[in-house]
């Protein structure tokens, strides 16, 4: 570390108690360097004393999981950090705040006590990878929790808050206020180190352990994942093999699932998923006070969803539809909907009313103009003088317009399009994607029109249709849809109706359905409408209902490579020219070029 640079962890002295504070902004990943100044702590000022580890900042770590599968081989692992945390000769106590996820939620399980706050929510993210957790959590988590919640842990992925780890011994204490001084305070009166590695306190009992492990065995293998099994077979060793037996195992295993096309897939859907989240330089500098009241205008079947989502999020929403019959069955729709929620218990009534009393139906578009972001049906002439007020409150408009910001809704209604006008300012578009991401929704920056999705899946269905039509049967491309882990879309009978049946493979089906995706998709980079490849992919996966571990028709044509899937598609062009090779392929064959250098090639300029 150079004198201009800042520590990426401070060391103080608090009474006879180290403490070791990370300091690596925005996420306080454990990053090697951290893990590095983690172990000096430890071995150097902390040699001998307690120690207690903390983090500034809102929250203690929140790396993506690929941050925390990206390093693994870098010096000091978090295996070795772990270890020596387990393995220090005084207490160790971690004082956890806001989100502890992957790798930060590991080492606790390496300390001898954690104290955390109420909002404390732990995760262990490695399922999301197709991995076996690493650093001995698979061996040390049974141990604090016992085997049942240890599964549910690591197999859901889902946070725990703090509520729940004390309950099931997860953490040690929870403190309302001043966690730094109640961390310091347990490791200066504990008589000495507790290793997780020496304790069964969850583990008592062989039969529950067992049983526990069965059914959760069962359970995995009507799953088409191989990561959950694993997890399992590593989990059940903690009770019957030596610590060190039960890490060679659980390293193994990850090493082995990092192999697998469904590890490999996800890793590839993780990297879509970051790079859709990076904004253009300009944007991203921006920093735009939050949006509490939205604007509708017109009637859409998409609009009732997105004032549903907004009252979640406790905003105020005016929805002008000059089709007022409409605008109330839209209500009575958002109405419904919140009854439902109160009858799974996941809404209180007291808060289904504050939401609706936050829903004001009005009679004059005019009334919109203190939104602060209004999204429109159509380009009509209240989106034109709503417009015309200026840029500081952004105006959208569903589908797309030329020269506006462009929205689409995925049919999952978890991602977006958002489509940006080449001259947009960015304050607009900063505030719109903050506006999004509270909403729940992942947007996908595009150009022009937000017609990705629909025109990618669109290209599929053409595909499947057209197969009909050539005389494969239904349940032919049914089961070959249903092996690729997809559901099969509605078809309409073909007309004419094929003269005769028409035998065809289950892998050329899928690969006849893959390619004429990634064609569509090679057109819409050709045109500027996408972005890059991985774009595509996440939008696919998070929006159209393709499994996550397949990866995405880009990312499947780019393990075929550009050359056979330029084969194939010749070979097939004269059953429909949906399969003519697009020109781009040809491009990037001769430029030595691949889709992955698409996406490398389009993070220039990204924040």
């Amino acid at each position: 570390m150079t004198e201009a640079e800042p520590a990426l962890v401070r060391e103080e002295i608090s009474g006879d108690v180290l403490v070791l504070s990370i300091d690596n902004p925005p996420a306080n990943d454990l990053s090697p360097p951290v893990r590095a100044a983690l172990l000096r702590g430890l071995t150097g000022a902390g040699a001998g004393r307690a120690v207690v580890i903390r983090a500034e900042g809102r929250n203690f770590s929140v790396p993506t999981a690929l941050d925390c599968a990206g390093d693994e081989s870098a010096r000091p692992t978090l295996g070795e950090l772990c270890a020596a945390v387990d393995r220090h000769p005084q207490a160790v106590v971690m004082a956890l705040n806001g989100l502890v996820i992957g790798a930060a939620a590991e080492l606790a399980l390496a300390a001898h006590v954690r104290v955390a706050s109420p909002l404390t929510r732990l995760a262990f993210a490695d399922v999301g990878l197709g991995l076996v957790p690493g650093a001995g959590t698979t061996q040390r988590l049974p141990r604090l929790v016992g085997t049942i919640e240890a599964i549910a842990l690591l197999l859901r992925g889902r946070p725990a808050t703090a509520a729940e780890a004390l309950e099931i011994g997860l953490v040690d204490r929870v403190v309302d206020s001043a966690l730094e001084a109640a961390a310091v305070a347990q490791g200066a009166t504990m008589p000495g180190p507790r290793p997780t590695a020496l304790r069964h306190d969850r583990q008592s009992d062989p039969q529950t352990h067992a049983a526990a492990i069965a059914a959760a065995r069962a359970e995995a293998l009507r799953g088409v994942l191989p990561a959950p099994k694993r997890i399992i077979d590593c989990v059940e060793a903690s009770l019957y093999l030596p610590f060190e037996a039960g890490l060679a195992m659980e390293s193994v295993a990850r090493e082995d699932l990092a192999a697998t096309p469904e590890a490999q897939g996800l890793m590839a859907v993780a990297r879509a998923e970051r790079h859709a989240a990076r904004l253009p330089a300009a944007v991203a500098k921006v920093r735009p006070r939050e949006i509490t009241h939205l604007g509708l205008s017109g009637g859409a079947p998409q609009f009732a969803t997105l004032a549903l989502m907004a009252l979640g999020q406790g905003m105020r929403v005016s929805w002008f539809d000059a089709d007022a019959a409409r605008l109330d069955r839209a209500q009575d729709w958002i109405a419904a909907r919140q009854d439902e929620e109160i009858r799974l218990r996941r809404l209180t009534p007291l808060q289904r009313d504050a939401d609706r009393s936050r829903l004001f139906p009005l009679v004059d578009a005019a009334s919109l103009a203190s939104a602060r972001l209004v999204i429109h049906a159509q380009a009509d002439a209240d989106f034109a003088r709503l417009a015309a007020r200026g840029p500081s409150v952004p105006q959208l408009v569903l589908g797309g317009a030329e020269g506006a910001l462009g929205l689409a809704l995925s049919p999952s209604a978890r991602s977006c399009e958002l489509a940006v006008p080449p001259d947009a300012p960015p304050g607009p578009v900063a505030a719109t994607v903050l506006l999004l991401r509270r909403l729940g929704l992942s947007p996908v920056l595009v150009n022009g029109l937000p017609v990705v999705g629909r025109r990618v899946s669109g290209a599929g269905r053409a595909a499947l249709a057209r197969l009909l039509a050539l005389g494969v049967p239904r349940d032919s491309i049914a089961a070959a849809l249903d092996e690729f882990g997809q559901a099969t879309p509605a078809l309409a009978d073909p007309d004419p109706a094929p003269v005769a049946a028409r035998a065809m493979p289950r892998p050329e089906i899928l690969r006849r359905w893959l390619a004429a995706m990634a064609n569509e998709g090679l057109r819409l980079l050709d045109a500027g409408v996408a972005r890059c490849p991985s774009d595509i992919d996440w939008l696919m996966v998070a929006g159209h209902g393709m499994p996550r571990w397949r990866g995405g028709p880009m990312y499947q044509a780019s393990l075929r490579g550009l050359l056979v899937l330029r084969a194939d598609l010749q070979h097939w062009r004269d059953d429909d020219p949906l399969w003519a090779p697009h020109p781009l392929i040809d491009h990037l064959i001769a430029e030595g070029l691949s889709l992955s250098d698409l996406n490398r090639a389009d993070l220039n300029g990204a924040d």
